[in-house]
C-alpha cells in the first residue's frame, strides 16, 4: 500500500473513532441526566395520573383509588441475593375497574397467606410508592413463553394477561413496588441502567489518537 492510501486509511480511522468517542460523551450526559431524573423521582415521587405521560422507570405514588385484586400470578426463576423464588404479580384496580398490574417483588414461595398479608399491607398505607414500566407484550429472546393453561409465567406479557384474566387491561404502564412499608424485597429501578459510556468514549478517543500517531510514524518513514 502506498503512502497516499495509508494516509487516507489512518485519517479515516482517526475521524471515525473521534466521532464515536464524541457520541459516547453525548450518551454519557444523556444517561447521567436520565439517572438524576429517576433518582429525584424516587426521593420525591409525584402522584400518578392516568392522564399523564411517563418515562420508563420513573417513580410515582398511587393514591387510594388504586386497589388490589387477589388473583396472583408468580413469575418463575427469580432470585434475591442468590436465593431462588418468584416475583408476585397482582392485578391493579382503579375506581373498582381492572386497570393494570403491580409487581410486588421477590417471594420465596407461592404462599397464599403471604399474598393476603401483602394485600393487607398495601391497602393500609397511603400513596404507595411504585415505579413505572411499559406494559406491552415484548419479552427477551431467550425467555420462555408463558403457559396459560398450566398457570406458569416467565414474563409480564400484556396479551397473555388479557387472555388469562379475560379482561383488556387499559393501561400502557404496569408498576413495580418500591415501598419498604409493604415489602423489603423490592429493587431500585437504577439497577436496570448501566452507564459505561465514559469508558467507551475513552477507548474510542485512544484509538483515534493511536491512528494519528501511526499516521505520523508512516509519513516519517516515507520521508
Amino acid at each position: 500500500m502506498n503512502k497516499s492510501s495509508l494516509t487516507f486509511v489512518f485519517i479515516s480511522i482517526s475521524i471515525l473513532t473521534f466521532i464515536l468517542g464524541s457520541w459516547q460523551l453525548f450518551r454519557l450526559n444523556w444517561k447521567n441526566d436520565l439517572m438524576d431524573n429517576i433518582n429525584n423521582s424516587i426521593i420525591n415521587p409525584d402522584l400518578f395520573s392516568n392522564n399523564n405521560k411517563y418515562n420508563n422507570l420513573v417513580s410515582v405514588k398511587l393514591d387510594n383509588n388504586y386497589t388490589i385484586l387477589d388473583k396472583p400470578i408468580f413469575i418463575e426463576s427469580k432470585t434475591f441475593k442468590g436465593k431462588p423464588g418468584y416475583h408476585l404479580i397482582l392485578p391493579l384496580k382503579y375506581n373498582n375497574e381492572i386497570y393494570s398490574v403491580i409487581n410486588f417483588g421477590w417471594f420465596k414461595d407461592k404462599d397464599s397467606d403471604q399474598v393476603k398479608n401483602i394485600i393487607k399491607k398495601y391497602l393500609a398505607v397511603n400513596n404507595a410508592k411504585v415505579y413505572i414500566r411499559e406494559f406491552n407484550s415484548d419479552k427477551p429472546f431467550f425467555t420462555p413463553e408463558n403457559n396459560l393453561l398450566n398457570n406458569t409465567w416467565y414474563s409480564v406479557n400484556k396479551d397473555d394477561f388479557n387472555q388469562f384474566y379475560k379482561y383488556e387491561f387499559p393501561s400502557k404502564y404496569y408498576f413495580v413496588l418500591l415501598d419498604d412499608r409493604i415489602t423489603k424485597y423490592s429493587f431500585n429501578p437504577l439497577v436496570f441502567l448501566r452507564n459505561n459510556h465514559l469508558n467507551y468514549s475513552i477507548t474510542w478517543f485512544l484509538l483515534s489518537l493511536s491512528s494519528v500517531i501511526m499516521l505520523l510514524i508512516i509519513r516519517k518513514k516515507y520521508e
